[in-house]
C-alpha cells in the first residue's frame, strides 16, 4: 500500500510538471511570435538617418530677427560667398513695399556664431529618410526704404567726464533718491563753455540734417503712396479709369472664384443663399448682372469677391485667428482666402494656435485698407456713386464712418433728398434718416490729414 501511494504521488507530480512545461512552451511561443511581429513592424517603420556636411546649393538657414518680423508668407533669396576663405558666409535678402530685410552670418570678417554649429533635419517621405544639413545662423536687420537716403551725423557726447564723476559720487554715498536726482541734473544741464568750441560742428550737423529733410512735396507723395487704397491714376478725368480693378482683384485670382452656382441659380432666394454676405445692395447688383442674356463674368466675380470682403469685415477677432475655420465661414476657395489674409490680416509674431498654426489678427490699418477696397468695389458696381447709409448698413457701422471711408478713396459727399435715397437704396436701414451721397470725382483728390490739438 505504501509503495502504491508513493508511486501515485510521483506520477501526479510528473503530470503537473509536464502540464507546466507545456504552458510555458506556449507562452514562449506567443512571446516569440509577438517579438517577431514587433521586429517586423519596426523593420517596416525603420527610418534611415544621414548627415550631409557638404556645402550644398540648397541648405536651410536659421534666422534671428533683431527688430521687425516679416509676414509668414515672405520669401528670402540666399547668396553665398565665392571667397574660399569664407566658404560658409551667406546673405539672405527679402523686401516688401516699405522695408528691406538683410541678414548675414559674417560681420567684420568674422562669423557671428562662434563655437556652435546647428543641423536641421529634413524628412523625405518617399525614401523614409532624415537628412541633417548644416544651417548657418544669420542675424536679420531691417532697413526702412524711405530713410535710406537720409544723411545722419554722429551725435556728440557732451560732458562725459562730469556725468561719470557725479554718477560715481552718487553711487558711493547717495541713496536711491539722491542717485536719481544727480542723474537727472547732469542729464538736463549743458556746459555752455564746452559747447562754444563746438558751435561750428553743431551748425554743420544742423545744416546736414535740414538738407536731408523731405520737402512738402516729398511728404505729400509719400502720403499718397502709403494710402490704403488700390493702385490709381491721379491724372485721368474719367471716374471709371481712376482705380486699377486688376489690382483690386488680380486676373490670376479671378479664375479661383466659382460663378457656376450663381449662373445656375433659379431665383432671388437661391442667389441669396450663394453669396457670403447678407447685403441687400449686393443681392440687387448680382440679380441685375444675371438678368441679361450674356452676364458680365468679370463684374459677377467682383461682386462675389465683395461678398467675401464684407463677410471678412464683420468677423470677430476669434474667428479670424484660425485660417482654416475662416475659409469654411467665407465659403470661398483656399486660394482666395489666402489672398484675403495676405492683404487684410497680419500674423502675430511668436503667437500660435493650439494646433501649431500662426494666429492672425485685423489691425486698425488693415481694417481701414479692407474698408477702402470694399468702397471701391461698391462704387464700381454702382456707376461710381454710393450712398453711405447703404454701406453702413452692410458693414454694421455708423453712417459717419462710412462717409469717412468713401472720402478716403476720393469721393465727394453731397446732400440729397429723401426721395433719391428711397429710390436708389435697397435696405430698410439704408433709407432711415439718410441724406448723403458719395460721388467719385476725377481727377481724384484725397482728403488732407487734419491737424490734431496737442
Amino acid at each position: 500500500m505504501g509503495s502504491k501511494r508513493k508511486n501515485a504521488e510521483v506520477s501526479e507530480k510528473t503530470s503537473k510538471k509536464s502540464s507546466k512545461s507545456r504552458s510555458n512552451d506556449k507562452a514562449n511561443d506567443k512571446a516569440n511570435g509577438s517579438s517577431s511581429n514587433s521586429n517586423s513592424s519596426s523593420i517596416k517603420d525603420k527610418v534611415s538617418i544621414s548627415i550631409d556636411i557638404t556645402n550644398a546649393n540648397i541648405q536651410p538657414v536659421l534666422a534671428k530677427f533683431t527688430s521687425a518680423v516679416p509676414p509668414v508668407a515672405s520669401t528670402f533669396d540666399t547668396y553665398k560667398c565665392l571667397d574660399s576663405s569664407k566658404k560658409d558666409a551667406c546673405i539672405v535678402v527679402s523686401e516688401n513695399e516699405k522695408i528691406e530685410y538683410v541678414g548675414q552670418n559674417y560681420e567684420d570678417g568674422k562669423p557671428l556664431s562662434m563655437g556652435s554649429k546647428y543641423l536641421v533635419g529634413v524628412y523625405d517621405k518617399a525614401t523614409n529618410t532624415v537628412t541633417f544639413r548644416q544651417a548657418p545662423i544669420v542675424e536679420v536687420r531691417t532697413v526702412i526704404k524711405s530713410l535710406k537716403g537720409a544723411k545722419g551725423v554722429h551725435d556728440r557726447v557732451i560732458g562725459d567726464k562730469v556725468v561719470q564723476a557725479r554718477n560715481e559720487l552718487g553711487e558711493a554715498f547717495g541713496n536711491k533718491k539722491a542717485k536719481a536726482q544727480i542723474r537727472a541734473e547732469v542729464r538736463n544741464k549743458i556746459n555752455m563753455d564746452a559747447v562754444k568750441g563746438d558751435m561750428d560742428v553743431i551748425e554743420a550737423s544742423i545744416g546736414e540734417r535740414v538738407s536731408s529733410m523731405p520737402s512738402n512735396k516729398d511728404l505729400a507723395d509719400d502720403a499718397d503712396l502709403s494710402r490704403p487704397v488700390p493702385k490709381y491714376n491721379a491724372e485721368t478725368k474719367v471716374p471709371s479709369e481712376i482705380f486699377d480693378m486688376d489690382d483690386v482683384l488680380p486676373k490670376a485670382n479671378q479664375s479661383q472664384i466659382n460663378i457656376i452656382p450663381l449662373l445656375k441659380a433659379s431665383g432671388a432666394e437661391d442667389v441669396k443663399q450663394k453669396i457670403a454676405a447678407r447685403s441687400p445692395f449686393l443681392l440687387k447688383k448680382i440679380e441685375g448682372i444675371l438678368n441679361v442674356t450674356k452676364p458680365d463674368v468679370a463684374s459677377l466675380r467682383r461682386a462675389l469677391y465683395l461678398g467675401y470682403l464684407i463677410r471678412f469685415y464683420a468677423m470677430q477677432t476669434r474667428a479670424i485667428q484660425k485660417r482654416d475655420s475662416c475659409i469654411q465661414s467665407l465659403g470661398c476657395s483656399p486660394e482666395i482666402a489666402d489672398f484675403i489674409y495676405d492683404r487684410f490680416a497680419e500674423c502675430t509674431a511668436g503667437a500660435i494656435n493650439p494646433d501649431g498654426s500662426p494666429i492672425f489678427v485685423k489691425t486698425a490699418a488693415t481694417e481701414t485698407k479692407l474698408a477702402c477696397h470694399i468702397s471701391v468695389l461698391m462704387l464700381s458696381l454702382n456707376n461710381w456713386v454710393m450712398y453711405p447709409s447703404e454701406m453702413a448698413a452692410d458693414l454694421g457701422i455708423p453712417s459717419k464712418k462710412a462717409e469717412k471711408y468713401l472720402q478716403n478713396v476720393g469721393c465727394k459727399i453731397e446732400t440729397v433728398s429723401a426721395d433719391e435715397i428711397a429710390k436708389h437704396t435697397f435696405g430698410k436701414r439704408a433709407k432711415l434718416g439718410a441724406s448723403k451721397k458719395a460721388v467719385l470725382i476725377a481727377p481724384i483728390k484725397f482728403p488732407k490729414p487734419g491737424l490734431r490739438r496737442a
